[in-house]
């Protein structure tokens, strides 16, 4: 949307005949043309209590790209509040927390409040089953929109936010496409994120090797229809350049002798006339008729090597735990890890065996996680930009799980589940974010927070904004729960005032949650 544009929706957005509405609405156009600046550049200046943003990648294995920064303040100085510091943790292991979380984690040191989040097979998780199954979802064929809020209501309503995180972040990796798939076959998509949920926290050895089983990559990446006679390379090449070792630590040479290792890998087809998903139970299958026994030369070694001996190699290769400590890095603190920091936890992949728990509580406990380089450091996905406003507003759920949420909507953020662009996965960082981009988001919002419910749903409440009795009250609790309360005054003051305006304690929060979230500080992690 260029100036001329903007101007012109705006003016027209201003005319309506609804005064909050159209304040909201002409306020979101006006952030939508330039906010990507305006992040930016809130991220350098630390919202106002120091930070950065996301210095530009290096070319380190592993890093995703993001904008060049120039901090104000030391980015090595630690975030002082125990607040700021629990809701920092708590959007970055999650999705956000609510107001008694962030009160609850400010009482614990570092090492306490990650092993709370980490160690989370002990939480009780039983409330989500209980929602999980009401919903009665469509997982198995056909229905784009039932896995996608099916995976979405596990992200609001999880006790155990890491597990639905660190889903996230394999599913972002370790991608398939359900266009390539087919939405007949949603069930391995299905599969493919609960496999990514049972190995959250693995030694990556033993991720790498179910993923390689996976119905769902099989098929996204042709191996299952690789064979001795016709090795496919995709699978192979892929594993180390996007999985595991990155750009320039193999040959073409090992791509093609390792794609020889995975021939014959499948999984089993539905029996003749099965038309039943929920019956079928696609196991994976080696067909020895397809498969090279042949010997096999790959990063300096010879045999006959399997797919699982092409993963040993790999994960012998000092390029593979640069590669993931990295990644891990990357997604939890920021974009620019000094290279003594990768080399700590270069450090931990090698003493605990490439266990990925013990990587993540490295990342979770280190100063580099709490300082004010990695504080709204990084760019809010979509995802993370719903979520976390579903869970800070202590949304109840519906009998759809979620309240459904326009699928054109989601696809205007810039990032569909099950969907990424390509094998690479989504780019991130400031690719987040654009005019058309955020002017998606303030549409989300729109409908989320002022729209008429659909029908036979319940009016929308707000409960973490319940309990607000004053327009300054309803702000404060907005901006502590979604953005520390961590803004420039004039920000503050503007949203109370314009609270003032609104005498219906329910249309005041729906608009106070609306400018909180549609803030610049908002889109920020």
């Amino acid at each position: 949307m260029d100036e001329t544009q903007s101007s012109e929706v705006r003016r027209g957005l201003l005319q309506r005949k609804s005064t909050r509405r159209a304040l909201l609405a002409g306020t979101a156009t006006i952030a939508a043309a330039g906010t990507a600046a305006a992040v930016i550049g809130i991220s350098q200046q630390g919202g106002g209590s120091g930070g950065s943003s996301p210095a530009k990648n290096t070319g380190t294995p592993g890093a995703r790209p993001s904008p060049t920064a120039v901090p104000t303040v030391d980015p090595k100085q630690p975030i002082d509040d125990p607040k700021r510091r629990a809701a920092h943790l708590l959007r970055r292991a999650g999705f956000g927390g609510t107001l008694a979380q962030i009160e609850e984690f400010s009482k614990l040191s570092r090492e306490e409040a990650a092993d709370r989040l980490i160690n989370y097979e002990s939480a009780d998780n039983s409330a989500l089953d209980e929602i999980i199954t009401k919903a009665n979802f469509n997982l198995f064929a056909g229905r784009q929109a039932d896995i996608t809020r099916w995976w979405m209501t596990r992200m609001v309503y999880t006790a155990r936010p890491l597990e639905e995180r660190m889903t996230l972040i394999w599913h972002g990796l370790l991608t398939s496409q359900m266009s390539k798939i087919g939405l007949t076959m949603t069930k391995l998509m299905w599969m493919q994120n609960e496999l990514y949920r049972k190995y959250a926290l693995p030694t990556y050895d033993d991720l790498i090797k179910a993923v390689s089983r996976d119905g769902a990559m099989l098929i996204y990446l042709d191996n299952n229809v690789s064979t001795n006679r016709q090795p496919n390379e995709n699978y192979a090449r892929e594993l180390m350049e996007l999985f595991t070792l990155g750009v320039g630590n193999y040959t073409e040479d090992d791509v093609r002798e390792s794609a020889r290792a995975f021939t014959g890998w499948r999984i089993l087809p539905r029996a003749t006339g099965n038309t039943d998903l929920a019956t079928y139970n696609p196991q994976f299958t080696l067909v020895a008729r397809d498969h090279d026994n042949g010997q096999k030369t790959f990063l300096g070694q010879t045999g006959n090597f399997g797919g699982d001996d092409i993963i040993d190699i790999i994960m012998k290769q000092p390029a593979a735990g640069r590669f993931i400590t990295t990644r891990l890095f990357t997604e939890f603190a920021n974009f620019n890890p000094e290279p003594e920091t990768i080399g700590r936890l270069v450090g931990v992949w090698d003493s605990s065996g490439h266990d990925i728990k013990a990587i993540v509580r490295a990342i979770l406990v280190s100063d580099e996680f709490y300082s004010e380089a990695s504080y709204r450091g990084l760019v809010r996905s979509p995802v993370e930009f719903m979520v976390g406003a579903m869970r800070g507003l202590e949304l109840k759920p519906t009998a759809q799980g979620i309240r459904p949420v326009a699928n054109k909507l989601i696809q205007g953020m810039g990032q569909v589940l099950f969907e990424p662009p390509n094998v690479a996965g989504w780019p991130g960082g400031s690719a987040w974010l654009s005019s058309g981009t955020f002017f998606a988001r303030v549409n989300f919002l729109d409908q989320f927070l002022m729209s008429a419910p659909p029908r036979d749903a319940p009016a929308q409440a707000l409960p973490a904004l319940a309990n607000a009795s004053t327009a300054e009250d309803t702000v404060t609790a907005a901006l502590s729960v979604f953005v520390d309360n961590n803004v420039p005054d004039a920000t503050r003051q503007a949203i109370i005032e314009h609270a003032k305006t609104i005498s219906n304690p329910s249309d005041r929060a729906a608009a106070v949650a609306y400018l909180v979230l549609a803030s610049p500080e908002y889109q920020l992690t």
